[in-house]
């Protein structure tokens, strides 16, 4: 989202996520197996905090709604499974998805791109669903997850994470944007070099729902083919992403609809701890 995102699970590659041992690697993959692309075309990169001209031009207002109260890695765990397992889903196991990622022959470092520059630069902030590399960012709680065997016509799958930091930090790190760049970024390009060569994905900001206080959703289409939505939450310290492969398994508006319900029912869990 940009994981900016961050996605459905074709049957084609359902086998690869049945534990909780190899999600890291599953969201690695995952927007490959969605599209069709090389698996190595979804690394996650773009964190919004190494970006060209990103930074709001005026101050995020005070939260509205969520809970003022910082949580751990293990607290975070223990709200997403409880509301995740209402829809079919589960928590995945932060410390192994941590160190998996940090294992990595050659991890990117913390507050790198990988996937390439946007196309008018300054809307990197707005990446697309699981792009940042959340695991490392050891100042900040965080937790994944997954829910699938979504929609009517095929397994379909939604990737989840959150993080949890100080508000003002978490809302400068994730949502550092002006309504005014939102607009100018409408729709824009980023270029992902894969073992094929670069591939030109277009992003497309949407809406998002009235929750917490701010939200957007993205579009990602790849050679005119909508590819994939994800939805991007934040509300007091925390901050939610939500990323879906669209296709026959589950439409776009199935995806949103369900990331929105799992968005609320979280934000309410936190205020409520």
């Amino acid at each position: 989202m940009a994981r900016e995102a961050s996605f459905v699970q074709k049957p084609t590659c359902a086998g690869r996520f049945r534990s909780v041992g190899v999600l890291t690697a599953a969201l690695l993959i995952l927007t490959a197996c969605g599209s069709g692309q090389p698996a190595d075309t979804a690394s996650q990169g773009g964190s919004s905090t190494t970006r060209a001209g990103a930074s709001s031009t005026t101050p995020v207002a005070e939260p509205t709604t969520g809970s003022p109260r910082v949580f751990t890695d293990q607290e975070l765990m223990a709200i997403s499974s409880k509301v995740l397992e209402q829809h079919g889903g589960r928590a995945g196991d932060t410390a192994m998805a941590r160190k998996s990622y940090a294992l990595m022959t050659q991890p990117p470092a913390s507050g790198s791109s990988l996937l390439g520059p946007t196309e008018p630069a300054e809307c990197n902030v707005f990446h697309r669903s699981w792009q940042h590399e959340a695991q490392l960012d050891l100042s900040m709680g965080f937790a994944l997850g997954e829910v699938s065997n979504l929609g009517d016509h095929g397994v379909g799958m939604i990737l989840f994470d959150v993080r949890s930091a100080p508000r003002d930090t978490l809302a400068k790190a994730d949502f550092d944007y002006s309504q005014e760049l939102m607009a100018r970024c409408a729709t824009f390009d980023q270029t992902v070099t894969g073992a094929t060569g670069p591939q030109k994905f277009a992003i497309q900001l949407l809406p998002g729902p009235d929750i917490g206080e701010k939200a957007y959703a993205t579009r990602q289409s790849f050679n005119g083919n909508i590819t994939g939505v994800g939805l991007r939450v934040l509300a007091g310290t925390v901050s939610l992403d939500m990323g879906a492969n669209t296709g026959m398994a589950i439409s776009e508006d199935e995806a949103l609809s369900v990331m929105k319900q799992i968005a609320k029912e979280f934000i309410d869990a936190a205020r409520n701890q």
